[in-house]
């Protein structure tokens, strides 16, 4: 108990200590006497006899909104005495057999209050049910009537339905014979303007029918026409295209001699250049090497511009040789057209 109260005591003070500890409430004990007890010790806790303390702190929320918090000691009342604990006393077997007596007969009794309680709910039951059904059966009564009213009134109704609707369908059948006869006088009319617009239809059909024919006979005098124009023109491009051939080939054939010439013209060259390096050569050993290696240079330039000169010549006369298949085919393909 001591422990406890000790335990209580500081949750107490560690509460009532500001956040930052700079205050702290002094305690001092004071034992208080405990009452006397009817020749039992009764041991309670020393109380803590605190001094008054007060401590303000002054917060600011997100908002905007200030708040004043006070952690201070309640007053010094002193708290009411607890009643202490009955003495125990021994019980002797009689007291207890009496108990037990005591205690059948309170369940006895309560036994007999529930039995009592169901007996007033089944009654009530057996009430309500019973004058549930006189309703029923009143209810049934009255909705048996109603329905026997209903039931006439509609078969009035019914009736008076199907006398409407068969002098309906009677108009409606003289109607629809009337409507009928005008119908057939309206398609036989019909038919006849039909049959004079199929007349005049198979007339026009024959005449434009004549007027294309005539038109497919001066067409075909038209295209042997063009025919002949189109061979004599043929024949005068294909004379043109052969002329055009010829003179390509005079000129490959000219320039071909003139790249020759200019490759033997060039040979020469290389061979005094060859004779001057030799002569140079026996001069300066050092030269000899130098002008060596520039005239091999020369030398394979000289190839690949030979080899270029050569390939364009070559794509030259495959292109040529392109061209006249080319308007052969063309010339060809007009004169099977």
């Amino acid at each position: 108990m001591v422990g406890t109260s000790l335990m209580v005591e500081v949750v107490r003070s560690s509460i009532l200590q500001c956040f930052c500890r700079a205050c702290h409430a002094s305690a001092i004990e004071k034992p208080r006497p405990s009452p006397p007890t009817q020749g039992i010790a009764n041991t309670q806790p020393n109380k803590m006899v605190r001094l008054a303390t007060e401590v303000r702190a002054t917060e600011q929320s997100k908002g905007g909104m200030k708040y004043e918090l006070v952690l201070a000691d309640p007053a010094d009342v002193a708290p009411p005495c607890l009643a202490s604990s009955p003495p125990k006393t021994s019980m002797s077997v009689e007291d207890i057999e009496n108990k037990l007596k005591a205690a059948e007969e309170r369940r006895q009794s309560l036994e007999a209050q529930k039995l009592n309680q169901l007996n007033e709910k089944r009654s009530k039951e057996l009430e309500a049910l019973q004058k549930k059904e006189e309703y029923n059966a009143v209810f049934k009564q009255a909705a048996r009537n109603s329905l026997e009213q209903k039931m006439e009134a509609n078969k009035e109704n019914r009736e008076a339905i199907i006398k409407s609707i068969q002098e309906k369908s009677r108009e409606r059948l003289s109607r629809g014979e009337e409507i009928r006869k005008s119908l057939d006088a309206q398609t036989q009319e019909i038919l006849t303007n039909i049959q004079k617009k199929i007349e005049s239809a198979t007339e026009a059909r024959e005449a434009q029918i004549s007027a294309l024919r005539e038109r497919l006979r001066e067409h075909d005098k038209r295209i042997s026409e063009v025919r002949q124009q189109m061979s004599a023109q043929v024949d005068d491009l294909r004379d043109r295209c052969q002329k055009k051939l010829e003179l390509a080939q005079e000129k490959r054939d000219g320039i071909f001699k003139v790249l020759q010439e200019k490759l033997q013209e060039h040979k020469q060259h290389v061979l005094q250049v060859r004779q001057i390096n030799e002569i140079i050569n026996q001069e300066n050993e050092h030269k000899k090497d130098c002008i060596s290696k520039k005239l091999e240079e020369a030398e394979n330039k000289r190839q690949r511009q030979l080899q270029a000169i050569l390939e364009k010549l070559q794509e030259h006369e495959r292109h040529a040789e392109e061209v006249r298949l080319n308007k052969a085919q063309n010339i060809t393909g007009v004169t099977s057209g």
